[in-house]
């Protein structure tokens, strides 16, 4: 690997500060990173149950899900990307919404991880909010949006597109690409006739799933796998149309309060000697490692060695 040079540090020390910030209930929180000369580490809070993908995917060891539970993870992700999408100051699109992401804690409770493709977009309430960013198309085969693909016009919606292919992959157990398969077209001979929807459900659930919820997130999953953005809903109609249709529990629904910029607790990160002073944190630099933790307000370096 290439030594990492004070600017890109820096740089990269500024996008963590950032991402260290971001704070809510379904995103995993990040507690701190650590530099090397040739290495970044990144320390994520431990999620007790793994990832999605591991509980929905044959051949993997975690127990399979049951309906009620693929419907509050399809909530859970949805307040996740609501937050980002109009919570944050700029907007970001995530980029990767994908179940391999999705981790779960000791509770099963949903919390979206990974922002390493996480990218700044205009406002959604905003004149801007319809604007295109170019870009180089980043993201996971199966979950890209194609409108982006082709145009490497980057929006929120392509974000929607993914979270479509996840609850594709929530009802039928299999992955995004399976068997050479896109798991869009693999599932439209199903989607176009309500007859045949029940023949793609995950047979993990063995019929126990209440078949109008399923009616229901099927015409989401229709609205969110959208070929044209455009067409598809903004991720607050999505969770208003999960709360209408799917929450049976309306205490689940995210108040406000749950919301905020900064992460709970620190990761005791430790380092010495020469103080960096950079926007908003500082650094204590030593020859070979720089490790850094966050606190309530802003990324801090750890006063003892390791």
């Amino acid at each position: 690997m290439y030594r990492v040079s004070r600017q890109r540090e820096k740089e990269f020390c500024k996008e963590m500060e950032f991402l260290g910030r971001l704070h809510h209930r379904h995103l995993v929180t990040l507690r701190g990173f650590c530099i090397t000369r040739t290495e970044r580490f990144l320390v994520y809070e431990y999620m007790e149950n793994g990832s999605l993908k591991e509980h929905l995917q044959a051949g993997h060891s975690k127990a399979p899900l049951d309906w009620r539970s693929r419907i509050q993870i399809a909530i859970d992700v949805a307040a996740a990307l609501e937050y980002l999408h109009f919570f944050c100051d700029p907007p970001l699109c995530h980029r990767d919404i994908k179940s391999s992401n999705i981790l779960l804690d000791q509770h099963f409770v949903a919390k979206v991880a990974d922002f390493g493709l996480a990218h700044a977009t205009p406002t959604p309430t905003s004149a801007a909010a319809h604007e295109q960013l170019s870009t180089d198309v980043r993201g996971t085969p199966g979950y890209l949006d194609p409108e982006y693909v082709v145009t490497r016009q980057l929006t929120l919606k392509s974000d929607i597109y993914s979270y479509g292919v996840l609850l594709l992959e929530l009802i039928t157990g299999r992955g995004a690409v399976q068997d050479n398969r896109n798991l869009v077209s693999w599932s439209q001979p199903y989607l176009a006739t309500d007859s045949k929807v029940p023949l793609m459900v995950d047979p993990d659930l063995e019929s126990n799933y209440d078949s109008e919820e399923l009616k229901s997130l099927v015409k989401l999953v229709k609205m969110c796998t959208q070929k044209e953005g455009k067409s598809r809903p903004n991720i607050r109609q999505v969770l208003s149309f999960l709360y209408e249709r799917l929450d049976r529990d309306a205490s689940n629904a995210m108040p406000k309060s749950m919301l905020g910029n900064t992460p709970s607790g620190a990761f005791p990160c430790v380092v010495v000697t020469n103080t960096v002073e950079t926007s908003g944190f500082s650094s204590n630099f030593s020859t070979s490692t720089k490790a850094y933790r966050f606190d309530t307000t802003s990324i801090t370096s750890a006063s003892e060695k390791i």
